[in-house]
């Protein structure tokens, strides 16, 4: 508890006003990098023992200590986002879109035969020799559908006869701006097939509001034969141990 009288703390600005340019300047160094060596060489100092000798000064400590504690999230903080991250579901960074997708039913196969020969005729209606590759191909596709026929009369093929749509459920940047949880989306990369991205683990933010609030217990198992000579000391009343 903090009493009426307690004399106030001061302010980093107080505490960084009372060093000299140079330990200023180091601890705003070290602030950047955490490095006593790198901060040390942008503050000028001559080497790194007296650069790690002024970061342990006592007004330096009392400066970094203050700018640390300014930077910090409160803990309060901490658990609230930690809270906003476990709360985003599955339904809030995806949409559902349409596709069309093929119909296929079974036929004859006598069918696709008469249809392929159907298109060389065609083709030779139009230009044999220009098409003569195709028309050949062609012949060449019946020949074998042919043998297939005759090894199995009553065979079939898939014919396409239309589309029928259906939904499925994608990731969408769209969805997660609606719903305002675009802070959730993590990893944005764009490749060749599209925007990449990932979403937050929400599990984990679970796992660590858990052990926050004591919610688990671990257990610790353990296993095999352990051969041990344990010593115990008595205490005897009004002895010593």
């Amino acid at each position: 508890m903090i009493q009426p009288n307690a004399p106030k703390q001061p302010t980093a600005e107080e505490l960084g006003a009372a060093l000299t340019g140079k330990q200023l300047a180091l601890a705003e160094a070290y602030l950047e990098t955490f490095s006593p060596a790198v901060a040390g060489r942008m503050a000028k100092y001559e080497n790194r023992s007296n650069a790690t000798r002024a970061l342990k000064h006592k007004k330096v400590q009392a400066y970094l200590s203050a700018r640390m504690a300014d930077r910090c999230m409160p803990a309060n903080e901490v658990l609230a986002r930690l809270s906003s991250y476990a709360r985003v579901t599955g339904d809030l960074l995806t949409k559902e879109e349409e596709y069309e997708v093929p119909v296929f039913e079974a036929r004859p196969l006598r069918e696709k035969i008469d249809a392929l020969q159907a298109r060389v005729g065609a083709l030779n209606n139009i230009d044999p020799g220009l098409l003569k590759n195709r028309i050949e191909a062609t012949q060449a596709e019946i020949a074998e559908l042919e043998v297939q026929l005759a090894l199995e009369p009553g065979a079939t093929y898939q014919k396409q006869v239309g589309t029928e749509t259906r939904t499925r459920i994608i990731p969408s940047l769209e969805a997660a701006a609606e719903n305002g949880v675009l802070f959730a989306v993590d990893g944005l990369e764009y490749t060749q097939h599209g925007l990449k991205w990932k979403r937050v683990d929400s599990v984990k933010a679970l796992e660590l509001i858990g052990k926050h609030h004591k919610l688990f217990t671990e257990k610790v198992e353990h296993s095999g034969t352990v051969d041990a000579i344990i010593g115990i000391d008595f205490i005897m009343p009004g002895g010593d141990s």
